[in-house]
């Protein structure tokens, strides 16, 4: 055997042994092979300079003989490279050694989707968490001008968290093989389709995948998440050819008729991010991850079932001749009323899905061309949704979907007073408060600032109480009595700060505003350096939450920690592409004593203690 092995010539050139592979790249010390595919093989091995452990990705010499897998391959390095994100597997280096070419990732300890559905479906909580997870990280990598093209339960890896405790959800996505960038020419030939049939969007299978933009990521993020609630593919068959004809041409079956306990809201994400034809999915990944963390927080999601009349459009397309007999014996009675109301609700559809759709477009960071969006652009987008929302409003002013989305622009845009109608209609409307309505109108209410406002405020965070006492709203009170207490001093400090206690109590840190809260709560109390502590547990346990990379800055910038709060505030700049960030608002200290009581009647109650009995007179 000669120095230099000729990888090209053997039969089994694919397969290297490690004592071999470590022969040409001493650097690296080889363990064992993990995986191998068309685009490389993967080895677990170790940094020997550092010890570091790695996952060394290796392109076989005879394969750069094709031009076209060496730009594959070097062309995922570089996009690894330039998505660095805590649930993207992270990029380390890169090289070549002759004519073998090599790169570094960090080894993620855990196990991929694909073999966790082994063991059967997930819990749809969790599920729901993992997708909303990988829907942000996929928006990231789409306002750096990159899609995935390939997401499917066997690139997304569960990180071990043992160290998190087991209801954690950590992910890595994996393999960015077919990644392409956008505004840059397809590696496929024209008409070619590379990808996994299951997880294919339907425009991939027609117009092959050089058409894969970011909405075809959304699609294959929907059928991820059908396959993880449900243990089966949306769609199967026999051959490759088959299932791509049914992902074209039929809909998958129904989710909660294979796990019935599945939750309504969770089957309408699945539905509207799986729909066939673009335009009716989510406008953007970001948009996918709001509604799961809606559902997550038991608010009402965006997304909606089909309606009886869509159900019998899909029935007609797949049974037509059956369908026109039916029709027959109905078409005068219905025809005419079905017809004006089909108009009426699809301009409506039509108006809210464009709101949306340039709702979402004013998050990202980057337009179609690949280029940064100016704060004027973003300016441009949300004033064009609330064009769009007001042309579905105009006509039916009792459409509260409609007046919702009206709300969320405006208060993008800082229009806080208008926001506060839209959403004060959108109560009336329904006849009641819910959380969807409160939690913005608190915000805004709070950056108003005046004392009018902070006292509605009190108002609504004492209903929001009442009507979902979850953590996440325990740490919204907890965070304004942080607020009151800021300001207040002597007595009333020390009350709101015995309150925030109490209600911080029977919360978690799985919440991440209640782990920031408690840092706070540390602070004010004197207790410096535990409430450092506090915060940078918050921040690593909660790596790529902006909310805690802003306030760790801030406390970090408080403490005279220049360097650790410029780290923290770089961090929370790359996650939020957004115009402006949120300030800490004024607080009304002369409604203390009585928001403090409605609080503490709220919490008894909730919490099931007797109320305190006042002494008796002497």
């Amino acid at each position: 055997m000669s120095d230099s092995p000729d990888f090209g010539q053997r039969r089994d050139f694919y397969t290297f042994a490690p004592e071999t592979l470590a022969l040409e790249l001493p650097q690296f010390a080889i363990e064992r092979e993990v995986g191998k595919g068309s685009m490389g093989i993967v080895y677990e091995a170790r940094v020997r300079a550092t010890g570091q452990r790695v996952a060394l990705k290796v392109l076989p010499p005879s394969l750069t003989l094709t031009e076209r897998a060496l730009a594959r391959f070097l062309r995922e390095g570089r996009i690894m490279a330039r998505v660095q994100h805590p649930d993207i597997v992270a990029y380390l280096d890169q090289g070549q050694r002759g004519r073998l070419h090599w790169f570094a990732m960090e080894f993620v300890d855990g196990v991929t989707l694909e073999d966790r559905l082994r063991v059967g479906p997930l819990p749809v909580q969790k599920a729901c968490a993992i997708a909303a997870r990988v829907a942000r990280a996929l928006q990231y990598a789409h306002d750096r001008g990159v899609v995935h093209r390939d997401i499917k339960p066997g690139n997304v890896m569960l990180r071990d968290s043992k160290d998190r405790g087991p209801e954690a959800v950590q992910i890595a996505i994996t393999d960015f093989g077919l990644a392409r960038e956008t505004g840059t020419g397809s590696m496929t030939e024209s008409g070619a389709i590379v990808g996994t049939p299951m997880y294919m969007a339907p425009e991939v299978v027609l117009g092959g995948t050089q058409v894969a933009g970011t909405l075809a990521d959304v699609y294959s993020l929907g059928a991820t998440l059908y396959a993880l609630v449900t243990g089966q593919t949306p769609f199967d068959g026999p051959t490759a050819q088959s299932v791509l004809k049914a992902v074209t041409e039929k809909e998958p079956k129904s989710p909660r008729w294979l796990r019935d306990d599945l939750p309504r809201p969770v089957e309408a994400i699945i539905r509207k991010a799986m729909a066939k034809d673009p335009a009716r999915r989510y406008g953007a990944a970001l948009e996918l991850a709001e509604d799961l963390e809606r559902h997550l927080r038991n608010e009402r999601v965006l997304a909606r079932l089909p309606g009886p009349l869509r159900h019998a459009t899909n029935f007609c397309v797949r049974r037509p001749l059956l369908a026109t007999l039916l029709a027959s014996s109905l078409l005068f009675a219905f025809g005419a009323l079905l017809f004006v109301q089909e108009r009426h609700d699809n301009a409506l559809a039509r108006g809210l899905a464009e709101a949306e759709r340039l709702l979402a477009l004013a998050a990202t960071e980057r337009d179609e061309q690949d280029r940064l969006r100016t704060r004027q652009d973003r300016d441009d987008l949300l004033l064009a949704a609330i064009a769009a929302a007001s042309g579905a409003i105009a006509r039916d002013a009792n459409f509260a979907p409609g007046w919702l989305v009206r709300a969320r622009a405006h208060h993008r845009l800082q229009q806080y007073s208008d926001a506060i109608f839209d959403l004060d209609t959108v109560e009336r409307l329904r006849n009641a408060a819910s959380a969807e309505i409160l939690l913005p109108r608190i915000e805004a209410l709070r950056q108003q600032g005046d004392p009018a406002s902070l006292r509605r405020l009190q108002q609504d965070l004492t209903t929001l109480l009442q009507l979902d006492p979850s953590p996440h709203t325990r740490a919204l009170v907890a965070e304004l009595l942080l607020d009151f207490a800021q300001k207040a001093s002597g007595h009333e400090r020390k009350a709101a700060l015995v309150r925030v206690q109490e209600v911080l109590g029977s919360i978690g840190d799985d919440d991440p505003r209640a782990a920031v809260a408690r840092a706070r709560h540390q602070e004010l109390d004197g207790n410096i350096e535990a409430a450092l502590a506090t915060m940078r547990q918050a921040a690593a346990r909660h790596q790529g939450n902006l909310y805690v990379h802003l306030e760790a800055g801030r406390m970090f910038d408080r403490n005279d920690l220049l360097d650790e709060a410029a780290r923290e505030q770089e961090l929370a700049r790359r996650l939020e592409p957004a115009r402006n960030r949120p300030q800490t608002a004024p607080v009304d200290l002369d409604g203390l004593g009585r928001f403090l009581g409605d609080v503490d009647r709220v919490l008894r109650t909730l919490d099931g203690k007797p109320e305190p009995v006042a002494p008796a007179r002497k």
